[in-house]
């Protein structure tokens, strides 16, 4: 699914300090972002969003950098320079695959921020190895389940089968789509949404397998909940589902000018606030480095 663009944007990050590493998994090789950082704040782990990969957030990757000891952006199974899905693959696979990765890759605990489906595998991780999360970061994050039937029209924003769908998923998207990219992001767009890889993921989300309200209580470390008031990819009822349901310590922050992908649009703002949030987390108890707890392993299912 990878673009000429985004390859040679892997390449001029891996000169630039962001090297790129394979990890073993069951899932297969998985590709990660992996850079030093020279600031002292805790490394950040950045996971992305359905049919994006870790290139596509280079802009915040590199802001962090200054101010992080280390910045690691993994891509999941069947996202872009990771093996991709195989046939029988369980519907674990994606948080099965960050989870392997980052035992591997993770050599203290840090801040874990995900985008959209990105932040459903964030929350799920956090309730695998809270132990490694030093404070989690939500941005327009996924997972808050919906009535049967409203379930069933948010899917089928994502099966995207004709070039004006396409188009009108970049417009509502962005909060104000950049005009001359426009129908070049809605090309890629409709060509990655149509893919195999896709089309397997979107196949195995069902109501029954996203978030709970007691999930999202049982955070117990620092929670960062950002979302954007032009946010049209995501429906109302996810910022509702989040804001009755993160723990009373969350941080709750509304971005104008900011949309699904808001990110790419407002990288600098969104920055700040993580470094900020960053700043505030408490001492970390060194007691709590070797413990180890696997609950919620096995509950993760794809989600946009």
């Amino acid at each position: 699914m990878l673009t000429l663009p985004e390859r040679l944007a892997r390449r001029v990050l891996n000169v630039s300090g962001l090297k790129s590493r394979q990890v073993a998994t069951g899932a297969g090789d998985i590709h990660v972002l992996d850079g030093a950082g020279s600031g002292g704040l805790p490394p950040i782990v950045v996971l992305h969003g359905l049919a994006a990969h870790a290139v596509c957030y280079a802009g915040l990757l590199k802001r962090f950098q200054p101010h992080v000891r280390r910045v690691v952006a993994p891509d999941m199974p069947g996202h872009g320079f990771s093996a991709p899905l195989r046939s029988g693959d369980a519907p674990t696979v994606l948080l099965d695959a960050v989870v392997e990765t980052l035992d591997k890759v993770l050599d203290q605990p840090a801040i874990i921020l995900g985008n959209s489906m990105g932040g459903l595998v964030a929350i799920r991780y956090a309730l695998a190895r809270p132990h490694m999360v030093r404070g989690l970061a939500l941005v327009s994050p996924g997972g808050a389940p919906l009535p049967p039937a409203q379930h069933a029209a948010f899917l089928d924003r994502f099966r995207i089968d004709s070039y004006g769908q396409a188009l009108e998923f970049v417009d509502d998207v962005f909060a104000k789509v950049p005009p001359l990219m426009r129908h070049p992001i809605a090309h890629n767009l409709r060509r990655r949404f149509n893919h195999p890889q896709l089309r397997q993921l979107l196949g195995e989300i069902s109501p029954s397998v996203l978030l709970t309200p007691a999930e999202l209580a049982s955070l117990h470390m620092p929670v960062l909940f950002v979302w954007g008031r032009e946010e049209r990819i995501l429906p109302r009822a996810h910022y509702r589902f989040f804001a009755q349901n993160l723990p009373a310590h969350a941080e709750m922050a509304e971005f104008t000018d900011f949309g699904h992908i808001g990110f790419m649009e407002q990288p600098t703002a969104l920055t700040e606030r993580v470094l900020d949030f960053a700043r505030r987390l408490p001492a970390q108890d060194v007691s709590q480095r070797g413990s180890t707890c696997a609950a919620g392993h096995d509950t993760f299912r794809a989600s946009a």
